[in-house]
C-alpha cells in the first residue's frame, strides 16, 4: 500500500443490530439494511428494489470489534510512528453506537477502538526499541469536550466540581491549539485506562427517548508521540497526534423527545 492510499480520508459504516426498544417497536421484524462486501443495501418501503451505497469498509452486524480496530486502526498507529497525524470520527444518530464503537467494554473482549489503539501502541514502541537501541519515544494524552459550544478539560482536577472553560489559540508553529489543556506522559494502557475513566464520568450525559445514557458533548481523546533518533553527533525529532473523536448525536427532536437543555445540546 503506497503513502498516498495510506494517508487519504476513508469512510467506514457500522450497521448494529436492534436494541430492546426497537425490537418492540418492529415486533421483531427483519432489518431493512443488508451489507455486503463494501456495499450497504436498504429496501425501500413498499418496494421490491432497494438503494445501495458504497464505502471505504462496510462492517455488519456479524462483525467484531477486532475488526473494526485491524481495518480503521492499525493503519493510524504505523502511520503514526512515521510521524503522520491520524483522526477518526465517530458520528451518527443517537444511540447508533458511536461511543461503544470508539470505547466500548474497557475491561472486556468489547474494547472498542481507542483502547485497543492505546493497548497496541505501547506494543509496537516497545517492539521498535528493542529492535533499534538509537529510538526513544514519549506518549502523552490529553481529552477535552466540546458541551453547549465550550471547551472542558476532561482531565483537569478542578476545585469544587467547577471546570474552567479552555480557549482555541492560535499558536505561529503549531497552528491552533487549546490552550491550557492538560498533557498527561503516559507510560503503559493502564495508566490511559484510568484517565479514561476519570474523564468519561466528568462528561456531559443524559436521557433521551432513544438513548437512556446519550452523549450530549463531543469528545476528542487525543495521543501525542514525541520520538527521537539518536545518531553519532546528533538526533533527530519528530513527533505525530491521533485524535479519537466520539461526537455528540446528531437527532431529531420528534423521536429523541428532547426539550429545554436537552435540544440545545442536540
Amino acid at each position: 500500500m503506497d503513502r498516498a492510499e495510506a494517508n487519504s480520508i476513508r469512510v467506514a459504516v457500522r450497521v448494529r443490530p436492534f436494541n430492546s426498544r426497537e425490537l418492540a417497536e418492529t415486533g421483531g421484524s427483519s432489518s431493512a439494511v443488508h451489507c455486503q462486501s463494501s456495499t450497504v443495501f436498504i429496501d425501500e418501503e413498499n418496494s421490491s428494489s432497494s438503494k445501495s451505497f458504497s464505502y471505504d469498509h462496510v462492517f455488519s452486524q456479524q462483525h467484531s470489534q477486532q475488526d473494526i480496530f485491524d481495518a480503521a486502526g492499525m493503519r493510524l498507529l504505523e502511520n503514526a510512528l512515521d510521524a503522520y497525524n491520524g483522526c477518526v470520527f465517530a458520528y451518527g444518530q443517537t444511540g447508533a453506537g458511536k461511543t461503544h464503537s470508539m470505547v466500548g467494554d474497557m475491561s472486556g473482549s468489547e474494547q472498542g477502538l481507542l483502547p485497543r489503539a492505546c493497548c497496541k501502541l505501547f506494543e509496537m514502541i516497545t517492539e521498535r526499541c528493542h529492535k533499534d537501541a538509537s529510538f526513544q519515544a514519549t506518549v502523552l494524552a490529553s481529552y477535552l469536550e466540546i458541551y453547549n459550544e465550550k471547551i472542558f478539560d476532561l482531565v483537569a482536577a478542578g476545585g469544587g466540581g467547577v471546570r474552567g472553560e479552555l480557549q482555541i489559540r492560535l499558536h505561529p508553529q503549531l497552528g491552533a491549539i487549546v490552550s491550557g489543556l492538560t498533557e498527561c506522559p503516559v507510560q503503559s494502557f493502564s495508566e490511559i485506562d484510568e484517565l479514561l475513566n476519570f474523564g468519561a464520568k466528568r462528561r456531559a450525559t443524559g436521557a433521551t427517548q432513544m438513548n437512556a445514557t446519550s452523549s450530549r458533548s463531543h469528545a476528542v481523546f487525543t495521543i501525542q508521540i514525541r520520538m527521537v533518533v539518536t545518531k553519532p553527533g546528533s538526533s533527530v525529532e519528530s513527533q505525530a497526534r491521533i485524535h479519537f473523536v466520539d461526537l455528540a448525536g446528531s437527532e431529531r427532536q420528534k423521536k429523541t423527545g428532547a426539550a429545554g437543555d436537552r435540544l440545545r445540546e442536540g
